[in-house]
């Protein structure tokens, strides 16, 4: 072979793998996590104010959820601490569920909680079915917010 083959060769292996590169990082193949993705409207509130979550069941299995306490709210202090909940007056049994690769939205409103860094912190029962009696088996924790007091703050 003569060295501008061999050259033309080379080059043309190169622009091959540039080629794949490329089309590698341009269509990445989208990763399930494998899990319950919890995401937040947006990353600052102020008490009182509507906060809207967005629940997606990146698993194979029906995710059900408490019909006492569907999500709890944390507080970053040092660890993330859950604020204090009285217990639940009536039986704590499976009211919500998102099928497998769907998703689910709700709105809550803000409760008077510290100003600082918040999450969800969601409870669900994987593989559980609608009106039976609830049992966490996941955890899942939204993305982390802000809450102040006011505008101003």
């Amino acid at each position: 072979m003569k060295k501008k083959d061999i050259l033309t060769i080379v080059a043309g292996v190169f622009v091959l793998i540039f080629m794949i590169l490329i089309a590698l990082f341009a269509y990445p193949e989208k990763k399930k996590a494998g899990g319950i993705m919890v995401v937040t409207d947006k990353e600052k509130y102020q008490i009182g104010e509507d906060l809207k979550v967005r629940i997606e069941n990146q698993l194979e299995e029906l995710v059900c959820f408490s019909s006492c306490y569907p999500y709890y709210i944390q507080k970053k202090d040092g660890n993330w601490k859950n604020y204090r909940y009285v217990d639940c007056p009536k039986e704590d049994v499976i009211e919500k569920c998102v099928e497998p690769n769907q998703v689910k939205a709700f709105e809550l409103t803000l409760p008077p909680v510290k100003q600082g860094l918040h999450r969800l912190a969601i409870s669900a029962c994987v593989g559980c079915y609608f009106n039976g009696k609830f049992r966490e088996t996941q955890k899942s924790f939204s993305n982390p917010f802000i809450v102040k007091q006011s505008d101003t703050d």
